[in-house]
């Protein structure tokens, strides 16, 4: 059925427009222009994950909590539940907008994802006109409005779900890939030249090398964000860095952590030894958290 229901959204194409719109409002805090401290905020690289997840726990939280409240005539903690939705719900379009300006080079995530935005934008009106009638008394008028945008709420979240869930949007995109536990054999060190990156296979995961003198860095060749093809992107060996191609997500060579979003999960790092001649690598084993 979520198959079905993308490809239906994909073939409206009045949906472009509003990803025009969203893409430059959300261009001075996710575009070229934006300062990249101001992004890895917001895309949630300090987290490990995507932020935007996390913050729309807030507005669905607060206005389900109305609606209960509204069926029990708590007045007052219905009211307070709307507001408080309400200011969840700006924080999530910021984040929303963030994570999804490097996701609408494909036709089917830029038109979800205008779609999720527009489902959102009209949860977000109709509750806070909601609020308004409420402040001003017409309690009748503003649970009808309260449950219009709740309507809206649940179809972002149906839209949303399809985006990461069928679409893979905020996901790992390394995650299925078996990185080996155990040394693997890979290429012939004379076939590894310097300052270039190669790209290999270990037992079926991809794998990126680069020779830097003396030292061979190790790291997946596959970027979390959306897949992109690490060895054909940027290397500045001064500061030890690899560059996706395709949305400038920016990871340390020496063990594969995010430097830069939009990407948020580290690339898998490899150990590497050298042996008659061969380069083996082996995930690299890190402490656990807990």
């Amino acid at each position: 059925m979520s198959r079905e229901r993308v490809a239906l959204v994909a073939k409206m194409s009045w949906l472009d427009k509003v990803a025009d719109v969203v893409k430059t409002v959300a261009a001075p805090i996710a575009g070229e222009p934006a300062p990249r401290l101001v992004k890895d905020g917001l895309v949630g690289v300090w987290l490990g994950h995507p932020l935007h997840p996390l913050v729309v726990a807030a507005p669905i939280g607060a206005w389900t909590s109305a609606l209960l409240y509204d069926l029990m005539d708590e007045e007052r903690a219905a009211d307070t539940a709307v507001l408080f939705g309400i200011a969840g719900a700006l924080a999530s379009a910021v984040t929303g907008m963030a994570q999804y300006y490097d996701a609408t080079t494909g036709k089917e995530p830029r038109r979800l994802g205008a779609l999720h935005a527009a489902f959102n934008t009209a949860a977000l009106t109709a509750y806070s006109a909601s609020a308004m009638l409420r402040s001003r008394g017409q309690r009748g008028a503003g649970q009808a409005a309260s449950s219009i945008g709740y309507l809206f709420l649940m179809g972002g979240g149906l839209v949303g779900g399809d985006l990461a869930y069928t679409l893979g949007i905020g996901v790992d995109h390394a995650a299925f890939d078996k990185e080996p536990t155990k040394w693997v054999d890979v290429i012939a060190e004379a076939d590894l030249p310097d300052g270039k990156p190669v790209r290999v296979e270990a037992k079926g995961a991809p794998v990126m090398l680069l020779r830097d003198g003396g030292e061979i860095h190790a790291v997946g060749a596959k970027c979390t964000h959306l897949g992109g093809p690490m060895d054909e992107g940027e290397i500045d060996l001064t500061a030890c860095t690899t560059t996706c191609p395709w949305h400038q997500s920016v990871f340390n060579l020496r063990d594969g952590s995010v430097v830069h979003g939009p990407a948020t999960v580290s690339l898998p790092a490899y150990e590497v030894k050298r042996e008659g001649g061969r380069v083996l690598v082996r995930l690299e084993k890190r402490p656990a958290l807990i």
